[in-house]
């Protein structure tokens, strides 16, 4: 988080909120498409590692063969994805991003970098994903963006073309992408490299196929997942510009400080859920991880309504005025990474539930977004999002208690959300929380 803050700190005060914009604009882009190559392996695997765990003493099928028909399914549809878009890139990206084909290549690093990690996690331990997600991807990405800023923004290539600014913040998200992904393949061999050195079979395009109609359902769903943060930018620059998508891109990048909590856990749940067989052990472990996100959630969101107006003009004069824009992400990101958790439950159990729901849940954010970011701009796109996860949300908890009988949402969770207004009622009588919210002279 830290490095994240430095980041977008560095990116909007010497890019600017064009720039800054247009970066967003771009990695929405590749990360849905990402995210749709991924297919949803990230879920797919690790099950299918956990069943072979759960199997004989001595299973039929080497792990590395999974893995491996994993890589294969990613990169095949990632040469498709990028052929695509290579095709279609001069009628479907704006005149700036003219020349800047180097992007295309972050749909196979993102989705690389995803199979790599989650392989690395079927020895329930996050320590490879906390280090390439956590560590490399933002500081490198920093780090690379100063470079570029100060280096790589204006220079002449031999061809006569001058790199713009918004090139070169480009090129050090690329930069980045292919840093982490690096790093979480060498991760993946060392995890894997005794089942590597002894395989007995190598993929097949029958096995690929197969792994590719199984994980059909969760593609889709993750697909889904990533658009919610993703299909709400690309209709506000649509319909706004790039200075609202700015504002708007600043304000999801914090409200990911939120999101992330629910991610960190993620990795440490999904095991237990796809190789337990008791409801029971998984109904406690979901309850108690669910009241945790949601209080750890809540507190970094009375701190933003309390000091989030002093933070903003950290970020630039541009931006300040984007705080109740924030606020109203993070309330979104509060319904969606507390309760995201349950859908791990219906993934593995009965996968065609939680596509139905992202797919609804999309479509009326797309109705939203579009029709209230026209007036309303940014805190039009932000109310968009955050009534879609309050639905979502509301689905997966009537799903989980009428399938399986699991109660997510309890008396404690209206507890620790009044002792959050309280704080920041208090807070209101030695700071100006009400002015700092815009709300107030």
């Amino acid at each position: 988080m830290f490095a994240r803050v430095l980041l977008i700190t560095f990116v909007a005060r010497f890019y600017g909120i064009e720039d800054f914009g247009r970066l967003g604009e771009a990695v929405a882009m590749l990360e849905l498409l990402a995210a749709f190559v991924t297919f949803g392996l990230t879920k797919t695997l690790l099950g299918n590692l956990g069943a072979e765990k759960l199997g004989q003493d001595e299973p039929t099928i080497n792990p590395g063969k999974h893995i491996f028909e994993a890589l294969a399914l990613v990169t095949a549809l990632s040469i498709v994805v990028m052929a695509i878009l290579w095709a279609a890139w001069p009628y479907i990206l704006p005149a700036s991003l003219s020349g800047s084909q180097f992007l295309l290549l972050g749909v196979p690093l993102i989705a690389l970098t995803e199979v790599a990690t989650t392989a690395t996690r079927h020895f329930r331990t996050v320590f490879w994903d906390t280090l390439v997600k956590a560590f490399v991807k933002p500081w490198s990405f920093l780090l690379l963006g100063i470079f570029a800023y100060y280096f790589v923004r204006g220079f002449t290539m031999p061809s006569g073309h001058v790199i713009t600014s918004e090139q070169a913040l480009l090129l050090a998200y690329v930069g980045s992408l292919l840093l982490s992904a690096t790093i979480a393949i060498l991760a993946m061999i060392r995890s894997f490299a005794a089942e590597a050195l002894g395989l007995a079979k190598m993929p097949t395009v029958a096995g690929v196929l197969a792994l590719a109609r199984s994980s059909w359902p969760i593609a889709v769903n993750e697909t889904g997942i990533f658009a919610f943060r993703r299909v709400d930018i690309l209709l506000l620059a649509i319909v706004a510009g790039p200075q609202a998508t700015g504002v708007y891109y600043l304000a999801q990048q914090i409200g990911t400080v939120v999101g992330k909590v629910r991610h960190l856990y993620e990795p440490m749940l999904a095991p237990i859920v796809a190789q337990s067989r008791s409801l029971e052990t998984i109904g406690a472990h979901l309850k108690r991880l669910t009241l945790f996100i949601f209080t750890i959630q809540l507190v970094i969101i009375c701190v933003f309504v309390i000091f989030g107006g002093t933070i903003l003009e950290l970020f630039g004069a541009g931006f300040a005025a984007g705080i109740v824009v924030v606020i109203v992400i993070l309330v979104g990101e509060l319904m969606e990474g507390s309760f995201g958790l349950s859908e791990l439950v219906m993934i593995y159990r009965d996968p065609i539930w939680p596509p139905r729901l992202v797919l609804m849940t999309v479509a009326l954010e797309i109705f939203l977004v579009w029709y209230l970011a026209e007036t309303y701009g940014a805190l039009g796109a932000a109310i968009g999002f955050a009534v879609s996860m309050a639905v979502l949300a509301t689905m997966r908890i009537i799903m989980v208690g009428r399938l399986y009988g699991l109660k997510v949402l309890g008396i404690r969770h209206l507890g620790v959300t009044a002792i959050a207004v309280v704080i920041c009622l208090l807070a209101s009588n030695f700071m100006p929380v009400f002015a700092n919210l815009g709300l107030a002279g």
